[in-house]
Parts: C-alpha cells; structure tokens; sequence
C-alpha cells in the first residue's frame, strides 16, 4: 500500500471509531437536559473506563486472530458489526427512566470500542514507517476530532429533534460504513521479533519490560497524567455550564462538538509538522501554554461571559488538545515494539486515560461542590504542573528528535 492509501485507512478507522463514540460524549449534555443531577452527569463518564480496561485482554487481540487478510483486520471486521448492533438495541432504552439499563448498555459500547481500538492501533503501528509516525498521529487525533465533532453535532441536534432512539439508530448504520476500508487493508506480515532482534511474544512479561524502556517513566507516568487532566477536566464542564447558562443543545454541539473539534484537527495538522522540526519538548510547551490561555478564557466563562468568549476559548482549547494529543501519541508509537504493537500502545495510552476519565468524572461534582470557577482554576493548576514537568525534560533538548527512537522519546530524563 502507498503511504498515502495507508494514511487514508487510518483516517477512515478513526473517525468511524470515534463516530461510534458519540453516545458516550454527548450523553452528559443530553442528560442534563434531561434534569438529572450533576453526580449523574459525572458518573456517565465513569464508562470510558470500559475503554481503558482493554488493556486487560490487549495481550488476546495480539496473539490471536490469525486469519487470511491480516491478523488485526479480523478483529476489526468483528468488532464493528458488533457495535452496530449493540447500538440498534441501545435505541430501544428509556433514557429517563431506565439509567441503569443505559450505564449497562454503554459499558459494552465501552469494551467493543476498546477493542477496536487496540486492532486499529496496533494496525497503525505495522503499516506506519518510523519517519511517518508523527503524520500518522496527526491523521489518528484530527480523523478523531472529525469523528468526534460530526458524531457528537449530530447527536445532539437529532436528539433535540428526532429523539434518542432514532439518533442511535441512525448512528448504527454510519457506523457501519468503515468496512468497506477494512476488506482493503493489506496488512504486512506478522513480526517475529521486537526492535532489538529479542523475541517478544504478547503477554505480562511484555508488559513489564515496556515499562522498563527508557522515557517510559517520565512519560507515562508523569508527564501524560498531568496533560490529560488538564485538558479533561474543563472539557467536562463545558457541556453543563453551557446548559446551566440556558443553551439549547444545538447551540451547545455546534459551539463546543463542531468548534472544538475543528480546531482540534488544526491543532493535530499543524502538530504532525512541527514536531519533526521543533521537537517534542517546544512544541508540548507551547502547547501547554496555549491550553493555560484557554483555560483562563473559560474562567472568565464560567464568572458569566459568554456568546464570543465561550467560543474562544472552546477554540483554543481543542487546539491545544489537538496538539498535545498528536506529540503524546507520536512518543507512544516510538515506544512500541512490532510484535506487541496493540498491546504496547493500549497500555501507554490506557494509563495516562485512565487520569483524564477520572479528570473528567470529577469535573461536573467538584463544579457541583465548590462552583465552576474552581474547578477550572484547578484545571490550570494541572496544566502549569505539567509545563514545568516539560522545562525540566527537555532543558537541553535538541532541535529535532530521531525518527522511530524510543531512546529519544525523552532525551534527558530515561
């Protein structure tokens, strides 16, 4: 396949994936609309841990699925009819009167989409060369904007005027569209052995000899962390207080879904460019400072501005969360090795998750508990931790990193 035909399944796996997602993200607004309390709210965004806990059968999607036509190409021709279905029958819950049923039926959608998104990964890592790894990345966040921006529109507005039910079930049937991509994946032959000729086989002692790889730590375990909640914590509140400010739903996805998600894949395109010749460690600084700017434009949001403000500062925070987003991900790819390529990057990007859920859970409680201005406020304290964190990486960095390097991933701190 050409790098350009590879890139454009990647893109079409994406943004089908985060289409399916939809739910998921617009269920917060949706249910505030609906009179549910602010803890209800929070708690739908505890599903995403469905997602995160992929990481426990990632070892399964690698090692097994051989089949003519390529071993993740299988797991994606399974998952999403499955996820089309589940959402045929998500269709038929009340989403007033039946939340369990509906946290229930969420979860599953959870851990289908985790899977699909271990198999689109670990894809991703076996048909990108090294040197295409940050277009590549550029590709996966700007295609999950789209996806997300035309997914999260379109649920809002159809729910507003059609209804849950007919919204989810319209929702299925776009969500089947992306196998027409998947029967045309060549993918290449499964690798026998890791990057340093070792054999590696998909498993626990996988697992603990990737966290043992240089920048690893820095990475995953602080830098990652610190970033997403940041940026999850004031994406959780922009729905309520939006709601809270008497906005319609529709307003509310054009301004926060469509917007931000534009923005987002300007951020992640622009990213993909710059990472090659500035490095990681100015670009994720300048990144971070545009998503400190960001979160203090939403404070003067939540002390009563709106109209043209809210819109600001929903457009540059989806910028810099496309920015972010893009470097992060091109470091996780660095750290992967062939033949556990899904289960390496699940587990990278499952951890750092795992904070930005948790980020994203709290957020609607703690406005709840303390007001909107605090939590936003709390929301910049995490992204000025994680600027400094970065000044202190990359004090003596270079101006451009080795392609495909894990070793360069952090250049001072593995």
């Amino acid at each position: 396949m050409t790098r350009r035909a590879r890139l454009l399944v990647l893109t079409v796996l994406y943004a089908g994936q985060y289409l399916a997602m939809s739910p998921l993200t617009a269920l917060p607004a949706i249910l505030r609309d609906e009179g549910a309390s602010l803890r209800q709210v929070g708690a739908v965004s505890l599903v995403n841990f469905m997602v995160i806990a992929k990481a426990l059968w990632a070892p399964l999607v690698d090692r097994y699925g051989h089949r003519p036509g390529g071993h993740y190409r299988t797991w994606l021709s399974i998952t999403q009819p499955s996820i089309a279905v589940l959402l045929v029958a998500l269709a038929a819950v009340d989403i007033r009167s039946d939340f369990a049923l509906l946290m229930a039926g969420a979860c599953l959608l959870g851990a289908l989409i985790g899977t699909q998104d271990i198999a689109t990964d670990g894809l991703a890592v076996r048909l990108i060369d090294p040197e295409d790894r940050g277009r590549a990345n550029a590709v996966q966040v700007g295609a999950g904007f789209a996806g997300a921006a035309i997914g999260g529109t379109g649920m809002l507005a159809l729910v507003q005027h059609a209804g849950w039910s007919w919204s989810v079930i319209a929702l299925a049937g776009v969500c089947l569209l992306p196998l027409a991509v998947v029967r045309r994946i060549e993918e290449p032959v499964r690798p026998l052995s890791g990057a340093a000729g070792a054999a590696v086989r998909p498993g626990l002692r996988a697992l603990r000899s990737l966290a043992r790889r240089p920048g690893v730590a820095a990475w995953a375990g602080v830098l990652v962390p610190l970033v997403w909640m940041g940026i999850m914590l004031p994406q959780s509140l922009i729905g309520p207080l939006l709601v809270d400010r008497g906005w319609p739903l529709g307003r509310i996805g054009l301004l926060s879904v469509l917007l931000g998600g534009a923005a987002g894949i300007a951020g992640a395109s622009a990213t993909g460019r710059l990472v090659a010749r500035h490095g990681r460690g100015r670009v994720l600084a300048a990144s971070c400072l545009v998503q400190l700017a960001a979160t203090a434009v939403l404070l003067t949001v939540a002390a009563g501005a709106g109209g043209g403000v809210a819109a600001l500062s929903v457009a540059a925070l989806g910028l810099a969360r496309g920015a972010l987003n893009t470097v992060i991900f091109t470091a996780f790819m660095d750290f992967c090795r062939p033949a556990t390529a899904g289960t390496d990057f699940t587990v990278l990007s499952a951890w750092g998750f795992t904070v930005a859920v948790v980020a994203q859970a709290v957020g609607p409680g703690l406005a709840g508990a303390v007001g909107y201005e605090a939590a936003v406020v709390v929301a910049g304290a995490m992204t000025a931790a994680a600027l400094l964190w970065v000044r202190v990486l990359y004090a003596r960095e270079r101006p451009a990193e080795p392609s495909g390097s894990p070793e360069h991933a952090v250049q001072d701190a593995g």
